[in-house]
């Protein structure tokens, strides 16, 4: 079982090189799912905008706790934009941790690599494609023959068009049709008794900030 973040990693890092394949865009992606996640289970909720905690009980995931202390910790109540943006360039908290409970699970590997002599950072390859395989036959089962999907992968599915990882997950040539899909499946999506009206509220503006920051990442790159 993958939390929804461990399955945007796995389908947006290049197998071999153990990078991302969107650097500019994953963060973003990474830092909405898991506060999406937390929504999900009812530990996050929105007042007037802000994020604020309604269950700071531990889970078994290091680093929903650690987003979980560290919104707690912070004595202003802040926006999802801000927390979206916070968490995207914080690899200690968010970015590490989600990399190596995959490395726990046996799926990637951890190994330092050296670039232009004294650059070092740490890349994940994988050493077990097949999780990685069974998300990207669920998704493509999804999007092109009509599987209906639950919360989480409807989720996914958002988060993988807001990053602009829909060539990389469906390929360059379904693209298209993917995307036209995607529009689809996003648009008509039913939560239903799974997930309630402000948890829906909490997504709809995790999203908005992600596809915020993206664009204005990429802008700015370009």
């Amino acid at each position: 079982m993958f939390t929804i973040a461990e399955s945007l990693i796995l389908l947006g890092t290049d197998d071999e090189k153990g990078t991302s394949v969107s650097s500019a865009s994953l963060g973003y992606g990474l830092a909405g799912s898991i506060l999406a996640e937390l929504a999900m289970m009812e530990r996050l909720s929105l007042e007037d905008d802000k994020v604020i905690i309604i269950d700071d009980t531990l889970t078994e995931v290091s680093y929903f706790n650690s987003v979980i202390e560290e919104i707690k910790a912070d004595h202003k109540a802040r926006t999802v934009e801000y927390w979206v943006n916070h968490f995207a360039n914080n690899t200690k908290a968010v970015h590490d941790p989600v990399y190596l409970s995959l490395v726990d699970k046996g799926i990637l590997k951890e190994e330092d690599k050296t670039y232009f002599f004294f650059f070092n950072t740490n890349v994940y390859p994988t050493v077990d494609d097949r999780p990685e395989q069974a998300i990207r036959a669920h998704v493509k089962d999804i999007v092109f023959n009509g599987k209906a999907p639950d919360p989480e992968i409807a989720l996914l599915l958002s988060i993988i068009k807001t990053c602009d990882l829909t060539a990389e997950v469906f390929g360059k040539k379904d693209k298209k049709a993917a995307e036209k899909k995607l529009d689809e499946i996003i648009e008509n999506n039913e939560y239903g008794k799974a997930v309630s009206k402000a948890v829906e509220d909490m997504e709809a503006a995790i999203l908005t900030a992600a596809t915020t920051a993206v664009m204005t990442t990429t802008v700015i790159n370009n």
